[in-house]
């Protein structure tokens, strides 16, 4: 007799248990289960069997056949409303696993689809690096077949204004996002590849940055990277005289509204009195300009005790493709 009190104890228990975890289940994600009345139909079915056997161990000290006999009626209707319910929803079912299959087929096929463009236009990004770095190649060598000192320096410009487009595609190629560019890191290996082709024997300039991570359009890091190329050039070729030791404070910071500020500072010698900024027209200061007022940006050069500050002011829209 113990035994089957034991074992009707133990099955009822279980079809609770089973019963209050399909509740909870039907609770919880009611909204993105489908058919979550199926569930519920299947836990009353669950709830009645085990309340037959609760009864079974009840009647063996009370024989109450007729609350027997009710209970029995429930769990009769209560398997009866299941039996016929789950054969109407079977075509039901089957249509929601095709369904499901076939979203997957579809995103598989998309996804293969996004790794052949990723692939194509990380290949993009190479070659034309590559097709820069022949660029660089050719004016370098072309700097060396003159001995002409401002014809030098008009290649080594030029060399230096393709470098900072090559390097944006460099950087695009060597990340995981290939339309957008962290400038930070971006501006911070720019800068050293430019002081690196300036500095020439005893040279005593030092480089500093303060660069927030500000993650940008590859159709906006070019322009900021050729203004920035010609800003850390300029205070290079003429804020230290001579050879004169000094710094280069390069920072970075995105402030209210998407309106980034870029700053490139020298403890130089700073802008000669006689020079009018607004209306000067060197070729390094007129492409400053027209850069900025493309991407919509605020440009000023002032003095500053010791040295000068150039400070660019641009939107990012961090929703750019």
């Amino acid at each position: 007799m113990w035994t089957h009190v034991a074992a009707d104890l133990l099955i009822g228990i279980s079809y609770l248990s089973i019963s209050a975890t399909l509740g909870y289940l039907v609770y919880k994600a009611r909204r993105n289960i489908p058919f979550h009345w199926m569930f519920l139909a299947f836990g009353l079915f669950i709830i009645a069997c085990g309340g037959t056997h609760f009864v079974e161990v009840v009647t063996i000290w009370v024989p109450i056949y007729i609350f027997s006999a009710v209970v029995k009626l429930f769990t009769a209707g209560a398997s009866l409303t299941a039996a016929v319910i789950l054969p109407g929803i079977v075509s039901d079912v089957l249509e929601l696993v095709q369904r499901a299959q076939a979203s997957e087929h579809t995103n598989a096929k998309l996804r293969a689809s996004e790794e052949r463009k990723e692939a194509l236009l990380r290949e993009v990004h190479h070659r034309v690096k590559n097709n820069l770095a022949v660029i660089c190649s050719l004016l370098y060598l072309q700097s060396t077949h003159t001995d002409d000192k401002e014809s030098v320096q008009i290649f080594r410009d030029m060399e230096n204004r393709v470098h900072s487009m090559a390097l944006v595609h460099e950087t695009l190629y060597d990340s995981e996002n290939l339309a957008r560019v962290n400038f930070a890191e971006y501006a911070n290996a720019l800068a050293k590849d430019i002081l690196s082709s300036h500095r020439g024997p005893g040279t005593a300039i030092c480089l500093k940055s303060d660069l927030e991570p500000v993650i940008m359009s590859m159709d906006l890091a070019v322009p900021c990277g050729l203004i920035l190329n010609e800003l850390v050039s300029n205070a290079l070729k003429h804020a230290f005289p001579d050879g004169a030791a000094g710094e280069i404070r390069m920072t970075l910071h995105s402030g209210p509204q998407g309106i980034c500020v870029l700053r490139v500072e020298d403890s130089g010698v700073g802008i000669p009195a006689s020079l009018d900024v607004d209306r000067n027209k060197s070729l390094g200061l007129r492409l400053v300009k027209s850069l900025t007022k493309q991407i919509r940006g605020a440009f000023e050069l002032v003095r500053i005790g010791p040295g000068t500050s150039a400070q660019l002011h641009f939107p990012v829209d961090p929703y750019a493709p």
